[in-house]
């Protein structure tokens, strides 16, 4: 009895054959999309923390106590993301929600490219650890 075949794979990362030659099941979960949109709300808690001043201190106590991953509605993201073309604003919109008043202040000062190059540089860090690349010299 044959068994049934998995949707067509559309890349390497999504093919069952060639995925692994490509990255391994630790890197992927590195970079899984759950992993991301976590390490973007840090960067969102993070930058609402360095404001402090710029923003009241109250409300970003509050962005960053607030926002919270297992509150978003992914297939919200998902279909924003997908009309948008990237994550950050869908993903703004919610953490605005999150917060209340304090919402205003979500995201200020920083740009889309901001926010997913701060989140990725940790991921990039925690991926090396398992390929075969030695330690740059800014580590």
């Amino acid at each position: 009895m044959a068994r049934p075949m998995r949707a067509p794979a559309t890349t390497v990362i999504d093919s069952l054959l060639f995925r692994d030659a490509f990255g391994t099941p630790a890197v992927r979960a590195i970079f899984s999309d759950h992993a991301l949109i976590q390490r973007y709300i840090e960067v969102e808690g993070a930058l609402a923390k360095a404001a402090c001043g710029v923003i009241p201190t109250v409300a970003a106590e509050q962005i960053a106590g607030r926002c919270n991953f297992e509150a978003l509605d992914f297939d919200l993201l998902s279909h924003e993301t997908d009309t948008i073309g990237y994550p950050i604003l869908p993903l703004v919109h919610q953490l605005v929600k999150q917060c209340g008043e304090a919402g205003r202040y979500v995201h200020w000062g920083a740009t889309t490219q901001d926010i997913m190059d701060t989140a990725t540089l940790p991921c990039s860090r925690s991926a090396r650890v398992w390929t075969s690349l030695p330690p740059t010299s800014t580590s």
